[in-house]
């Protein structure tokens, strides 16, 4: 009587190890990348959570305040203070610490930016100033700029480098607008090209596009139709 089961070839021993080299090459090449890729894309959503939180304290300070220019300012007939606005976003927001120019322990303190400062809940840092006050807004050139404020999306435990953990955008009456955008002037997006993305002009592109392949193919990428290396 015939055997009624099918009979396999074994793989040899060999065989074996050939196969789980080969497994072993193929994930040392594609898990560095996809690790990139999720690291790049986290960095994205906080820069983007932060961004959502101070647009929304912003709203609620509005709104409170009776007045759609200069976050209230105008109402009480004085100029934009970085101070000022800083309290702003200390009130409305999540700080663990609020630190003067002067200050350490709320992040920044290696750079040469110079502001008042806040350390949040999430662990990122922002930093708020004066910086481009009184130049137009990049966007369509109707509103002045009342100050910047920048972003360290890890905090003090990060690179603390601008194009990679840092961002800034232009504090307007509008609210905030990244640096580096398609239309933007005075921090255009080729300076991100230029300086091998590290740079606030990265912004706009990290923010808006979800990712960070100005660091991955700079001679590719552009805003208008090729918004990723892919």
């Amino acid at each position: 009587m015939k055997n009624a089961y099918l009979k396999f070839n074994a793989f040899t021993l060999a065989e074996m190890l050939v196969v789980l080299f080969v497994i072993g090459v193929i994930s040392m090449m594609t898990i560095p990348t996809v690790v990139k890729v999720n690291k790049e894309r986290a960095i994205s959503d906080l820069l983007s959570e932060n961004y959502k939180k101070i647009e929304l304290a912003l709203v609620i300070d509005k709104i409170s305040n009776f007045d759609v220019t200069d976050f209230g300012f105008s109402a009480l007939n004085k100029p934009y203070r970085a101070d000022e606005f800083t309290e702003i976003l200390r009130k409305k927001m999540k700080v663990l610490n609020y630190c003067k120019p002067s200050e350490s322990s709320c992040g920044f303190e290696s750079q040469t930016l110079r502001g008042y400062k806040l350390r949040m809940m999430n662990g990122s840092s922002m930093l708020i100033n004066d910086d481009f006050r009184g130049d137009y807004d990049p966007v369509d050139n109707t509103n002045r700029i009342l100050g910047a404020t920048y972003i360290d999306v890890d905090g003090p435990n990060g690179s603390n480098t601008a194009g990679r953990d840092q961002f800034g955008f232009y504090t307007t009456q509008k609210g905030l607008i990244p640096m580096g955008g398609p239309k933007d002037r005075l921090v255009p997006f080729s300076d991100c090209i230029s300086q091998q993305g590290l740079s606030f002009a990265c912004s706009a592109w990290v923010l808006l596009n979800k990712n960070m392949d100005y660091k991955n193919c700079p001679n590719v990428i552009n805003w208008d139709d090729k918004t990723t290396c892919n």
